[in-house]
Protein backbone atom coordinates (compact mmCIF):
# COMPACT_ATOMS: atom_id res chain seq x y z
CA UNK A 1 0.00 0.00 0.00
CA UNK A 2 2.76 2.46 0.77
CA UNK A 3 4.22 1.95 -2.71
CA UNK A 4 0.85 2.67 -4.30
CA UNK A 5 0.56 5.85 -2.29
CA UNK A 6 4.06 6.88 -3.31
CA UNK A 7 3.23 6.33 -6.95
CA UNK A 8 0.02 8.28 -6.57
CA UNK A 9 1.83 11.16 -4.92
CA UNK A 10 4.46 11.02 -7.62
CA UNK A 11 1.79 11.31 -10.30
CA UNK A 12 0.15 14.22 -8.49
CA UNK A 13 3.58 15.85 -8.08
CA UNK A 14 4.29 15.43 -11.82
CA UNK A 15 0.89 16.83 -12.78
CA UNK A 16 1.42 19.82 -10.47
CA UNK A 17 4.83 20.56 -12.01
CA UNK A 18 3.44 20.12 -15.53
CA UNK A 19 0.61 22.56 -14.75
CA UNK A 20 3.07 25.12 -13.36
CA UNK A 21 5.35 24.82 -16.40
CA UNK A 22 2.45 25.03 -18.84
CA UNK A 23 1.34 28.24 -17.15
CA UNK A 24 4.86 29.67 -17.14
CA UNK A 25 5.42 28.93 -20.83
CA UNK A 26 2.02 30.21 -21.96
CA UNK A 27 2.19 33.62 -20.26
CA UNK A 28 3.79 36.54 -22.07
CA UNK A 29 6.26 38.29 -19.78
CA UNK A 30 5.01 41.68 -18.64
CA UNK A 31 1.34 40.69 -18.49
CA UNK A 32 1.23 39.12 -15.01
CA UNK A 33 0.27 41.61 -12.29
CA UNK A 34 2.67 41.70 -9.33
CA UNK A 35 5.39 39.82 -11.24
CA UNK A 36 6.06 41.37 -14.63
CA UNK A 37 9.05 39.06 -15.20
CA UNK A 38 6.87 35.90 -15.06
CA UNK A 39 6.39 34.20 -18.44
CA UNK A 40 8.29 34.15 -21.72
CA UNK A 41 9.53 37.47 -23.10
CA UNK A 42 8.33 37.10 -26.68
CA UNK A 43 9.23 40.69 -27.54
CA UNK A 44 12.92 39.84 -27.09
CA UNK A 45 12.61 36.90 -29.51
CA UNK A 46 10.40 38.14 -32.35
CA UNK A 47 12.00 39.75 -35.37
CA UNK A 48 15.24 37.78 -35.29
CA UNK A 49 16.29 35.23 -37.91
CA UNK A 50 14.90 31.77 -37.15
CA UNK A 51 18.11 30.25 -35.80
CA UNK A 52 18.76 33.21 -33.51
CA UNK A 53 15.13 33.22 -32.33
CA UNK A 54 15.33 29.48 -31.55
CA UNK A 55 18.43 30.06 -29.42
CA UNK A 56 16.93 33.07 -27.63
CA UNK A 57 13.72 31.12 -26.92
CA UNK A 58 15.70 28.16 -25.56
CA UNK A 59 17.72 30.41 -23.24
CA UNK A 60 14.54 32.15 -22.06
CA UNK A 61 12.84 28.82 -21.31
CA UNK A 62 15.85 27.47 -19.41
CA UNK A 63 16.35 30.62 -17.33
CA UNK A 64 12.66 31.11 -16.48
CA UNK A 65 12.32 27.43 -15.50
CA UNK A 66 15.34 27.79 -13.20
CA UNK A 67 13.74 30.83 -11.52
CA UNK A 68 10.09 29.79 -11.30
CA UNK A 69 10.15 25.97 -11.10
CA UNK A 70 13.30 24.84 -9.26
CA UNK A 71 11.85 21.34 -8.72
CA UNK A 72 12.94 20.54 -12.29
CA UNK A 73 15.70 21.55 -14.66
CA UNK A 74 15.59 21.75 -18.45
CA UNK A 75 18.08 19.43 -20.10
CA UNK A 76 17.02 19.89 -23.71
CA UNK A 77 14.92 22.20 -25.86
CA UNK A 78 14.19 21.17 -29.44
CA UNK A 79 12.50 23.71 -31.66
CA UNK A 80 10.20 22.74 -34.51
CA UNK A 81 9.51 25.31 -37.23
CA UNK A 82 5.88 25.19 -38.33
CA UNK A 83 4.72 25.95 -41.87
CA UNK A 84 3.58 29.43 -40.88
CA UNK A 85 7.04 30.23 -39.46
CA UNK A 86 6.11 29.84 -35.81
CA UNK A 87 8.57 28.16 -33.48
CA UNK A 88 7.16 25.28 -31.43
CA UNK A 89 9.50 24.29 -28.59
CA UNK A 90 9.66 20.74 -27.24
CA UNK A 91 10.96 21.03 -23.68
CA UNK A 92 12.56 18.15 -21.79
CA UNK A 93 12.95 18.38 -18.03
CA UNK A 94 14.35 16.22 -15.27
CA UNK A 95 14.13 16.34 -11.51
CA UNK A 96 15.89 19.40 -10.14
CA UNK A 97 19.08 19.08 -8.18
Amino acid sequence: RDVERSRGLGDVYKRQINRCLTTLYSVIAGTMPLDRNFGININEIMGYPTEVAKNKLSVEIISKTRIYEPRVSVYKVECEILQDGQIKPHIYVKKGE
